[in-house]
């Protein structure tokens, strides 16, 4: 009788050290030092998620990229593009404009959102697309969504008394009331042979995973981590993305040829 492989469990929470160990985050990009948080900016992350165990399961799934526009001087505007690969090699495409305040949280106050799913052919599937708009109304600008706090938290001060309490509509659809982000402090952290203090905050709050988010002294947002997901900065994200769905595609297509024979 064959031997099971013997897996170890990861058995505990996923910080950027541990994605280093678990080959999902190789080295920190160029230094940062010109980059300005309430500037123009785009930030391309890479999405991995984790099932488990060290040695398997770990994966490349997708992207996300966020571009800033200064809009006024009391407004931005965040344009989302996001890409997740799904079962059979389907992919869920999100876009989303964001008109936010330009305050601690980057409120939004109105956007337009549309998903797409296309399938292994790269053809769309009309019945699983949507498009949405919508808006927070007069005076709700003590709220955030999950996209705009990966700008808002660039803007904050690396300081203990750092602590805000909001409402957040997740994806712009879901509303998750009592969250509460704050500064956790420095962290040593380690990738490769190569040393860099983080800064770390962390979210709480009712319906959702612990998130926190890991930024350099320059305010850059590089590792945002969440039970078993993390989103990495990385500027080959989306090609990283589109070999991973091409795999994806070829694999599914031998599925289904051999389930034919």
């Amino acid at each position: 009788m064959a031997k099971k492989s013997q897996r170890t469990i990861v058995g505990s929470p996923i910080t950027p050290t541990l994605l280093n160990e678990l080959s999902a985050l190789h080295n920190f990009p160029p230094s940062s030092e010109n980059f300005k948080p309430d500037g123009n900016w785009v930030n391309t992350y890479r999405i991995w998620t984790c099932h488990g165990y060290r040695e398997s399961g770990n994966e490349n799934v997708g992207y996300l990229r966020i571009k800033r526009l200064i809009d006024s001087d009391s407004s931005i505007v965040l344009k989302v593009h996001q890409e997740v690969l799904q079962a059979d090699a389907l992919v869920n495409i999100v876009e989303a404009t964001i008109e936010c305040w330009n305050n601690q949280l980057a409120s939004p106050i109105q956007w337009r959102l549309s998903s797409r799913f296309i399938d292994s052919d790269s053809k769309p599937i009309s019945q699983l697309s949507s498009n949405e708009t919508g808006s927070a109304g007069v005076g709700l600008n003590g709220s955030s969504c999950d996209w705009c706090l990966f700008e808002a938290v660039q803007r904050l001060e690396f300081n203990r008394q750092t602590s805000l309490n909001f409402d957040m509509l997740e994806g712009l659809s879901l509303l998750k009331k009592d969250q509460h982000l704050s500064y956790r402090g420095l962290y040593p952290t380690k990738i490769g042979s190569e040393n860099m203090p983080l800064h770390c905050f962390v979210q709480l709050g009712s319906g959702i995973l612990p998130c926190e988010y890991w930024l350099d002294d320059h305010h850059k947002l590089l590792v945002v981590t969440s039970m078993n997901k993390a989103y990495i900065f990385d500027e080959q994200g989306e090609k990283i993305t589109r070999q991973v769905i091409e795999q994806e595609r070829k694999s599914y297509e031998k599925r289904k040829s051999s389930q034919r024979k």
